[in-house]
C-alpha cells in the first residue's frame, strides 16, 4: 500500500516538474517554415511582378545615343577630387518629389511615381524622339535606393538597401539574420500604396505565401515580426515564478517519494 502511494507521488511529481519546465518548450509547428510542402512541390512564378516607382525614390537614369554629346546633360558624372569632371544632381540620382515627378534636363518635369522603370524609360525615350532632340535615344532607369525595414524578433533588425529591384520576403528576412526562436512565423508587412497604408499578414509556415502579393517586397516595406505568446508570458515575473515554482514542487515531491521508498 505504501509503495503504491509512493509510486503515485513520484508520478505526480514528475508530471508537475514537466509542466513547469514545459512552459518554455517550443513546438516544431511553431517555428518550421513551409510545413505543408510534401516532397517536391512546383509553384508557378508570378510573371507579372513589377516594382513601381514611388515618391522619394532616387532614380539612376542613363541615356545612350550615337550622338554622345547630346546625352551628356543626362549622364553627368560626380566631380572627381582633381576637378576634371562636372557634377550634377544625377550623381545622387533623380529624386522623385512629393508630387511623384522628376525634373530632367532638356525635357523638364516628367511623371515617375506609379510607373515601372521600363515604362518611365520608354516615356523618356519617346519624349526625346518626339521633340526631335534624340531620334535614337535608348534609356535605362533603375531605382538606386531600394530599401526595406525588418523589425521585431529577428537577429539583426534594421533598414536594408539592395542593389537590385527584386527580393522576396524570405530573402528579406534572411538579410536580417532570420527570425529568432521567439518570433511568430506569422509576420506582418506594412506597405504604402498611392497614399494608403496596407498591412498584410503572411504565414511563413504555409506555401500559400507564394501566392501573396506581399511575397515580393516593394521598396520602403516594413516587415514586423511579433514576439510569440510564449516569450511574452515567460518574460513576466509572475509567469517565470509560476514555471519555476511548478518545477520546484515537482522535484520536491519526487525526492520525498524516493526517500520514503
Amino acid at each position: 500500500m505504501f509503495r503504491h502511494i509512493t509510486g503515485k507521488v513520484l508520478l505526480v511529481g514528475a508530471m508537475v516538474a514537466w509542466l513547469g519546465l514545459g512552459s518554455s518548450c517550443v513546438s516544431p509547428k511553431e517555428v518550421i517554415y513551409l510545413q505543408d510542402v510534401q516532397g517536391t512541390t512546383t509553384e508557378t512564378l508570378k510573371s507579372n511582378y513589377q516594382t513601381t516607382i514611388q515618391r522619394d525614390d532616387q532614380l539612376a537614369i542613363t541615356v545612350s545615343s550615337k550622338q554622345p554629346e547630346l546625352t551628356a546633360p543626362f549622364n553627368m558624372t560626380e566631380m572627381s577630387s582633381g576637378g576634371n569632371s562636372t557634377s550634377s544632381n544625377n550623381n545622387q540620382g533623380y529624386l522623385v518629389d512629393a508630387n511623384g515627378n522628376i525634373v530632367l534636363p532638356i525635357i523638364g518635369r516628367v511623371r515617375a511615381a506609379g510607373k515601372t522603370c521600363t515604362q518611365l524609360a520608354n516615356d523618356i525615350a519617346a519624349t526625346l524622339r518626339d521633340s526631335g532632340y534624340l531620334n535614337d535615344a535608348s534609356v535605362n532607369v533603375q531605382i538606386r535606393n531600394f530599401k526595406f525595414s525588418v523589425i521585431g524578433e529577428v537577429s539583426s533588425p534594421g533598414v536594408y538597401t539592395i542593389g537590385g529591384q527584386r527580393i522576396t520576403i524570405l530573402e528579406a528576412i534572411s538579410q536580417a539574420g532570420d527570425l529568432t526562436i521567439d518570433g511568430n512565423r506569422t509576420v506582418q508587412v506594412v506597405r504604402e500604396v498611392d497614399g494608403n497604408r496596407q498591412i498584410a499578414t503572411i504565414d511563413l509556415r504555409s506555401k500559400e505565401l507564394f501566392n501573396s502579393p506581399f511575397y515580393y517586397i516593394q521598396q520602403n516595406d516594413v516587415i514586423y515580426v511579433t514576439p510569440s505568446d510564449r516569450k511574452v508570458n515567460t518574460r513576466s515575473d509572475a509567469a517565470q515564478w509560476y514555471g519555476w515554482g511548478l518545477s520546484g514542487v515537482g522535484v520536491t515531491l519526487a525526492i520525498i517519494a524516493l526517500a520514503a521508498s
